[in-house]
């Protein structure tokens, strides 16, 4: 592999490898700054589109607070600390809108494109990191997380640069680098506190670092000893730091915090309100496939297979060169899905989204290795062997990106979820003397937010009621997420399955989160005698 020097050659470091493919390269700020550019602009545009579900609660339930109440507040799962606190003080600033809630999302989006390039380059050639980068910039997902006013975006960015950080430390036993850890390690925490999986998952990665280094200290003279012992000492000030930091933040609100954590795990039962298909991993595995197709269907599907099975290529190839690395960037994940199954928590994708940078550096060493091989097969052209690999692994990878960007077309496209939508449809479609209804998730969006006096139930029994009290014998039900009032409202859900016809569905984004307009049967079959 002559276009990777170094890089499989099976290189077995007592420590941190010592290497990089380019050791004190310039950084390309030109290029770098083009692309951070770029990504400010796609996540930009539609910024200021209709909000859903989630974001409704946070501005509602937190946002819109006091400062001094958003400080002390931890009523709910939903509750990102800083998230809250940076958003408060964008409307504060811009107004209440839209676009004034997602800022902070997009800016720490944004600030995701220099991150990924810091780290990758801490094991990948820059051409590689450059192009990660370009993946990311045009990212559908990564927009869509962007310009969604939730702490996920924040927590990417902590994940890579404390990974940055990380890998640095160990190299060059520096103690700047390992308080910065400890800093973006915080910051992560503040977020959303599963930064706590992926600090322990690289807290893994640091001890088996340091059980090589115990391996390996009696081939050392006394002063090497020593500098063993000081460098493996540097990591645990790294983690103490964030430790009490974190501890610090939380305090104010550290005993709704453990209520809403701890406690609710002990409380959580057979009779809890939501799906066994969200903790199930296969279901995981399947929902992230049909969320990377994005309504493609199979071609797409066959796309994403075809790309995950060139990532896991270039995930075999990173593991060669630096296996130190390839855990960094592997085991947070794998700590958070096993806390999560461990913890009996929904397995929300959302949940591993602060991977996706590492998924692409996977992606792009897979598709430059492709290139490689190609060119070995196929006739030579003027350019060398080596130049010919890197120009054939360049070509796929930007095929990839103008994939990609034509696929984050949706994201400005369509609304993450069309409440204003189906509200709207109702109001064209309703009649004088017609009752609308809410179920499940349709109620505080519709009730608080747009500020409508429909009734929400909960029952069949007030169902018939509402439908015994209808001027006009025509009763609407608003829904969304099935498989949720499925679960919540059993009861509720077969007298809708049975009696009542989907009059429209309004599609967005969020997987799952159509808004479906329906009507009772009876009334449609008297408007087909006319």
């Amino acid at each position: 592999m002559n276009v990777y020097p170094a890089h499989l050659r099976g290189m077995r470091p007592v420590v941190w490898p010592a290497n990089r493919p380019e050791p004190d390269a310039a950084a390309p700020w030109a290029a770098l700054a083009a692309l951070t550019l770029l990504a400010a602009v796609c996540r930009a545009v539609g910024l200021n589109s209709q909000l859903w579900y989630d974001e409704i609660l946070t501005l509602l339930g937190y946002v819109r607070m006091p400062l001094g109440e958003i400080l002390t507040t931890y009523n709910s799962q939903n509750q990102h600390m800083l998230y809250s606190v940076l958003a408060r003080i964008s409307i504060v600033a811009f107004g209440d809108t839209a676009w004034a809630l997602r800022l902070p999302a997009a800016v720490m989006g944004v600030a995701c494109i220099p991150a990924l390039y810091a780290f990758a380059r801490q094991a990948a050639m820059r051409r590689e990191a450059l192009l990660a980068c370009a993946l990311l910039a045009v990212s559908y997902h990564h927009v869509w997380f962007s310009q969604n006013a939730r702490g996920y975006t924040g927590l990417m960015l902590a994940t890579l640069l404390a990974g940055y950080h990380f890998m640095r430390g160990a190299r060059e036993a520096a103690w700047h680098h390992w308080l910065a850890f400890g800093f973006w390690a915080t910051f992560g925490m503040y977020v959303h506190l599963s930064m706590g999986f992926i600090v322990a998952g690289m807290g893994l990665v640091w001890l088996w670092l340091a059980s090589r280094c115990f391996l390996h200290r009696q081939e050392n003279s006394g002063d090497a000893q020593t500098r063993t012992v000081t460098t493996l000492m540097q990591p645990l000030a790294g983690f103490a730091l964030s430790g009490i930091l974190t501890l610090l933040l939380y305090l104010p609100v550290l005993s709704q915090m453990l209520g809403r954590t701890v406690g609710s795990v002990a409380a959580a039962g057979p009779g809890e309100a939501v799906r066994a298909e969200w903790k199930n991993p296969l279901w995981l595995a399947l929902e992230t496939l049909r969320g990377l197709a994005g309504g493609g269907g199979w071609p797409m599907m066959t796309a994403i297979l075809l790309a995950a099975g060139i990532a896991l290529a270039g995930m075999a190839l990173y593991w060669r060169q630096d296996k130190f690395a390839v855990a960094l960037m592997l085991l947070p994940g794998i700590v958070t899905a096993v806390a999560l199954l461990a913890l009996s928590r929904n397995l929300w994708p959302r949940f591993f989204f602060f991977a996706i940078g590492f998924a692409f550096l996977f992606l792009v060493r897979g598709a430059m290795w492709l290139g490689e091989a190609s060119a070995r097969v196929l006739p030579p052209p003027a350019l060398g062997g080596a130049a010919r690999g890197t120009a054939h692994g360049t070509v796929l990878v930007a095929l990839m990106i103008l994939a990609s960007a034509w696929q984050m077309r949706a994201a400005w496209i369509y609304p993450k979820q069309d409440y204003r939508g189906a509200m709207e449809f109702i109001e064209r479609e309703a009649q004088a003397g017609d009752t609308v209804l809410l179920v499940g998730l349709t109620r505080i969006p519709y009730q608080k937010y747009y500020q409508q006096d429909w009734t929400f139930v909960e029952t069949p029994e007030a169902l018939r009621a509402a439908e015994a009290n209808s001027m006009s014998g025509r009763v609407w039900v608003l829904y969304t997420i099935p498989i949720y009032d499925e679960s919540r409202y059993p009861a509720l859900w077969n007298v809708l399955k049975t009696e009542y016809t989907t009059v429209k569905v309004c599609r967005g984004t969020m997987g799952g989160g159509e808004i479906y307009l329906c009507r009772n049967q009876r009334e449609r079959r008297v408007e087909f005698k006319f």
